[in-house]
């Protein structure tokens, strides 16, 4: 689904083509889901304005995505998957954001539709938030 990265508030701002593209997903072998990737090509390290969702009895929203370079340094969805993965976080979960309260916001690979989920560094315990990453943006309002 096309998505209006514009009526959440953000910027367009990226350099993510093709090639960082091919090069991210063959380091974390993964194929990520084509919104997400519409998402980073249009604003990578976006920081949305309408961004709250809930989940469980709980309500969050997105500090910030990371950013998304095949480079392993501190803050890149490459850095958090390797070097930077934090300790109890399951294999096949790919942290791309960040929410307020400094939980991940992560796209889950074991899962056929690719689900996004909430994990906690704290308790190493995970939740789920939405089914993929199009009913994910679905959630989110002011």
């Amino acid at each position: 689904m096309k998505f209006d990265w514009s009526t959440f508030g953000i910027e367009q701002r990226s350099s993510v083509d093709a090639n960082t593209i091919s090069q991210v997903e063959k380091r974390l072998g993964v194929i990520f889901p084509e919104s997400y990737l519409d998402l980073v090509k249009y604003s990578d390290e976006a920081s949305p304005e309408v961004s709250s969702f809930s989940y469980d009895d709980e309500g969050t929203c997105i500090s910030e995505f990371f950013s998304f370079s095949p480079d392993a340094t501190p803050y890149t969805i490459s850095w958090y998957s390797g070097a930077g993965k934090p300790p109890g976080l399951p294999n096949g979960l790919v942290p791309i954001a960040r929410d307020a309260g400094g939980y991940l916001v992560c796209l889950n690979f074991n899962t056929p539709s690719i689900t996004v989920e909430i994990f906690d560094p704290n308790s190493s315990k995970t939740h789920l938030v939405s089914n993929n990453f199009d009913d994910f943006i679905g959630l989110w309002s002011e």
